[in-house]
């Protein structure tokens, strides 16, 4: 064998190792075959048990079967929910409609303390007058106290108290408050003939009630007279 080195065909010179033979492609230095040497992946027959080969096709999972029954489940529990929401929405509606009807009566009656307080004031400044007028008192403090009365009403009027109607009225037990009463012929219903104390609402909520008296309608007989002998 010569030692002259081998050229390839390009010029280049190459240098074999002594006892190596030429390598091939695709195969190894021992002669076993390159993991590509026959194609990529290995063979379906040498793949390792419980291991699927590379190029092994793996079927798609199929849609899983829906039973009528199961559908009518849920369709029975969405609509629970459903009718869980709603209750849910009304519920939430009659809270807000509630409490923005507190706030409009705390702010429409909240002088509802203030008006209690300054009527019993209102009923001595009415009694002064009245005994002014019965005494012959002097005509100057008559007309100032009668004023001041007027002013008085006309405050609370502007606060939103007003007085009850009683003389001429209906007897109304949920405004009135009776005192005493008659019979007369001249009504067909129980009438306020007289105002003891007047009586005053805020708006729509009563105060105080008034004091009056009643005139009722006269019974008829039991039972007819007979003709006199």
């Amino acid at each position: 064998m010569s030692d002259h080195p081998r050229r390839s065909v390009d010029g280049r010179a190459v240098r074999a190792s002594h006892g190596e033979p030429p390598s091939r492609p695709g195969v190894t230095a021992s002669g076993a075959a390159s993991p590509g040497a026959h194609g990529a992946g290995r063979d379906a027959r040498t793949a390792p048990p419980g291991e699927a080969p590379a190029d092994a096709v793996v079927p798609a999972a199929g849609p899983e079967t829906v039973t009528e029954a199961e559908v009518e489940g849920l369709r029975t529990e969405l609509a629970e929910r459903n009718d869980q929401l709603l209750r849910l929405a009304a519920d939430f509606e009659n809270f807000r409609r509630r409490k923005a009807q507190e706030l409009t009566d705390r702010g429409r009656y909240a002088s509802e303390e203030a008006a209690q307080a300054l009527l019993p004031v209102l009923d001595n400044l009415r009694r002064a007058v009245g005994h002014s007028a019965g005494d012959g008192g002097g005509q100057q403090l008559l007309d100032g106290l009668r004023m001041v009365m007027i002013q008085f009403e006309q405050a609370l009027s502007a606060i939103g108290v007003e007085p009850v109607e009683t003389v001429g009225a209906r007897f109304d037990p949920s405004v009135h408050q009776a005192i005493g009463g008659e019979e007369s012929d001249e009504v067909s219903e129980d009438t306020v003939v007289a105002e003891l104390q007047p009586g005053y609402r805020l708006h729509d909520r009563l105060l105080r009630p008034a004091l009056v008296q009643v005139v009722h309608p006269r019974r008829g007989r039991s039972a007819s007279a007979g003709p006199e002998l």
